[in-house]
C-alpha cells in the first residue's frame, strides 16, 4: 500500500479576486488524487477563487463544509444550507456544476458532490465559492472543501495515495509565527476533511 504523499501551501485571502486572479491550489493527478482548501469570506469579500488541474480523464467527486465565523475569525456554529455557493468552471468560464437549487446546472453539482461522481476531462478548471442568496452581510464564512479524483468513481471508502493541502487566512502571518498559527481553522474544519498540518 501506498503512503499518501503530503504537501502543504499557504497563502493569504485576497477581497476583491476574480476568475482571472484565480489561486493555484495544484493538480489532480492520475488515480486517487484529492486537493483540500481551507479559507474564508470575510465580511465584504464576496468570492473567491481556486484554479487547478485535472492531468487525466475519469471521475471528480467535492465534499464541503462551512462555518459561521466570529470577531476572531473562527468558527463558532454550522452555516445554513446556501449560505455559500459553490461553482465548478471550465477555462474558459462556462459553469459545469453549480451549488445553487435554481441554477441549470445544479444537477451536475449533486453529481460532483455525492457518490454518483461528475465525469471531467483534461485539462484547467476553476471552483467559485461566493456567499450564497442566504448568506449574511455582517457574518464571516469559514469553508473548507476537498476535490477527488480517479478513473472510477470516488466513493466514501476509495483509498488515497496523494494529498494537497491549501490554507487561505484573513491575514498574513505575523513575521517569526509557525504554520500553525492558524491550527484553529484548521482543527474545526478537520470535521469535515481529513486536515493535516505539518
Amino acid at each position: 500500500m501506498t503512503v499518501p504523499a503530503l504537501l502543504t501551501r499557504y497563502s493569504q485571502d485576497v477581497a476583491g479576486d476574480n476568475r482571472g486572479l484565480a489561486r493555484y491550489i495544484g493538480s489532480l493527478e492520475g488515480e486517487r488524487s484529492k486537493v483540500s482548501v481551507n479559507s474564508s469570506l470575510s465580511v465584504g469579500d464576496r468570492s473567491d477563487f481556486f484554479r487547478f488541474r485535472v492531468t487525466d480523464e475519469g471521475f471528480a467527486r467535492i465534499r464541503t463544509g462551512e462555518l459561521v465565523g466570529n470577531a476572531q475569525n473562527e468558527g463558532t456554529e454550522l452555516a445554513k444550507d446556501g449560505s455559500v455557493r459553490y461553482r465548478l468552471m471550465t477555462q474558459s468560464g462556462r459553469v459545469l456544476a453549480d451549488s445553487d437549487p435554481d441554477s441549470a446546472t445544479f444537477d451536475e453539482w449533486q453529481k460532483l458532490n455525492s457518490s454518483d461522481n461528475l465525469r471531467v476531462g483534461k485539462g484547467s478548471f476553476t471552483l467559485q465559492v461566493s456567499r450564497g442568496r442566504d448568506a449574511i452581510d455582517s457574518k464571516a464564512y469559514i469553508y473548507s472543501f476537498t476535490l477527488r479524483s480517479n478513473v472510477d468513481p470516488v466513493t466514501d471508502d476509495s483509498p488515497e495515495t496523494a494529498t494537497r493541502e491549501f490554507l487561505t487566512t484573513e491575514t498574513p502571518a505575523a513575521a517569526g509565527s509557525q504554520f500553525d498559527l492558524y491550527g484553529n481553522v484548521t482543527a474545526v474544519l478537520g470535521m469535515f476533511t481529513d486536515v493535516r498540518v505539518i
